[in-house]
């Protein structure tokens, strides 16, 4: 874990091959915590240069722009850009604004995140966008949340729900849930 302000950031990849698609990042600007998570659809060198596509544009987009919305807008139109390998990203773009707990966020196919507080867990309501990588002129919105302060905020690919166990028995949402 790090210590960023008063947030306590952990995050782990751990690619299912020698390279992966899978991305995180995370920046405190202007008292407001920026943070993202994707998944690139295939595997191999080429998903991994989409992530590093994608990691770039959201550190470029998000250092003069507060909106996830239009963060996630301009990576869509960069990602579609000369992609012809048809790829596409699942990916979760979230502000929270420290001072105020006020949560920001726009979500193009990724998993929802779980949010607990008061030591309840609760799956965040978010519209399903598109992915990034589809379609240069789809129009992404922004959602908002309030998150108290000593919450957590579990954010997650399909690599964890869609991992297998010696019997090929997916770990599953419900366990990420236990």
């Amino acid at each position: 874990g790090q210590l960023v302000g008063d947030v306590e950031i952990y995050g782990s990849l751990v690619p299912a091959r020698e390279v992966g698609g899978d991305l995180y990042d995370y920046f405190i600007r202007g008292e407001k915590l920026f943070f993202c998570i994707g998944d690139v659809s295939g595997k191999g060198v080429a998903s991994a240069m989409m992530m590093a596509v994608v990691h770039t544009k959201f550190r470029d987009f998000s250092a003069h722009e507060n909106n996830p919305a239009r963060i996630m807008q301009n990576i869509n139109v960069g990602c579609c850009q000369n992609n012809k390998t048809n790829m596409f990203v699942t990916l979760f773009i979230g502000v929270l604004d420290l001072p105020t707990g006020r949560l920001r966020y726009c979500d193009a196919g990724h998993d929802a995140p779980f949010i607990m507080e008061n030591g309840e867990w609760r799956i965040e309501n978010c519209h399903p966008h598109l992915p990034v990588g589809v379609f240069d002129d789809f129009t992404y919105s922004v959602e908002e949340t309030h998150i108290e302060p000593n919450s957590t905020i579990f954010l997650y690919t399909v690599g964890l729900t869609e991992a297998k166990n010696s019997q090929h028995k997916l770990f599953g949402l419900e366990r990420v849930k236990e």
